[in-house]
């Protein structure tokens, strides 16, 4: 059985004069200065410190966020995809400079101690530095799977 409470006036008055006496700004709402592009930044364009502006935004600092608050996090890196001007830049919105292309042929590099075996192998993905990419062996005509270096030769380790 539920019963049924009545609302008493009084105790409306009460609890409206007590939000209203309530500190308006208990969350920070001032936010603060976002990176944004200062032009429109189109997919594949490596960005420098001059395409990039600040912009105020109001945010919760409390909160974490989903766009980019440091602008060194974006410098020298690929954009994903069209960032527009004045926008908040998501996370997810670069990639790292590929060095690497696909069935553009490279070196591949097996080190062991003193021992170093390179050839010419053919990747089977784009990838920048560190990424993971297959490669065919052109000799051989195996795969294999290496890391990518900083000279976008694919350092090749044993199984």
């Amino acid at each position: 059985m539920v019963a049924a409470r009545a609302f008493h006036p009084m105790c409306g008055a009460a609890l409206a004069l007590a939000l209203a006496a309530a500190p308006a700004a208990a969350v920070d709402q001032s936010g603060g200065l976002l990176p944004v592009p200062a032009e429109t930044i189109n997919r594949g364009d490596t960005v420098s410190a001059d395409m990039l502006t600040e912009r105020h935004f109001y945010y919760d600092p409390n909160r974490p966020l989903a766009v980019l608050t440091d602008p060194s996090r974006a410098i020298g890196r690929e954009a994903r995809r069209t960032l527009p001007a004045g926008k908040p830049i998501p996370l997810n919105a670069f990639q790292t400079s590929r060095v690497v292309f696909r069935g553009k042929p490279t070196q591949a590099r097996f080190r062991m101690g003193n021992l170093t075996i390179t050839t010419t192998v053919l990747p089977q993905a784009d990838g920048g530095v560190g990424d993971i990419v297959q490669a065919r062996n052109l000799d051989s005509n195996r795969m294999v799977s290496g890391i990518v270096g900083m000279d976008g030769a694919i350092e090749v380790s044993a199984p």
